[in-house]
């Protein structure tokens, strides 16, 4: 359990630091286009890498924001309730969320597996893009089983 949480931890470290990398190079990137589209000639890539890197950092951010309980949640209904209902209750969701990541992950790997194209502008195929998916469920697996074992940790 504890190698677990220490997992997960270090895998939302590694995830920020990821987002904060890729939101910066679709920045400079972004810049990079609207100056050479103005002065220069436009760049071919540079749309394609920043709608990919957006992509990537979407779903690794799901995985950060999942880590830190920052999803929108309708408490009205569960704050009707005892605090051993609410304990119940949010390791049933998580329990809920992991079999959802897992069945993702495993339809994530599907469609990769079959995913022939290359992308239009630059030299990669199509599956590196759509890998996010799988990797980010993964981490979502992981983070999810982490914190169930933390709500039962409290729960005693």
């Amino acid at each position: 359990m504890k190698y677990l949480t220490s997992l997960s931890y270090v895998l939302d470290k590694i995830c920020g630091v990821l987002i904060a990398l890729m939101l910066s190079l679709m920045v400079i990137f972004t810049i990079a286009q609207v100056v050479c589209r103005t002065w220069f000639t436009a760049l071919s890539w540079s749309e394609e890498v920043t709608r990919f890197l957006l992509i990537w950092s979407t779903f690794l951010g799901a995985a950060c924001v999942y880590r830190h309980d920052g999803n929108i949640a309708i408490l009205i209904f569960q704050n009707l309730f005892p605090d051993s209902v609410k304990k119940i209750l949010r390791i049933t969701i998580h329990i809920l969320c992991l079999i959802l990541f897992c069945i993702l992950c495993y339809y994530g790997f599907l469609y990769c597996g079959r995913q022939v194209r290359m992308a239009a502008a630059i030299p990669i195929r199509m599956k590196y893009i759509y890998m996010c998916l799988p990797i980010s469920m993964i981490i979502l697996v992981i983070h999810s089983s982490a914190m169930i074992f933390e709500e039962l940790k409290r729960c005693q």
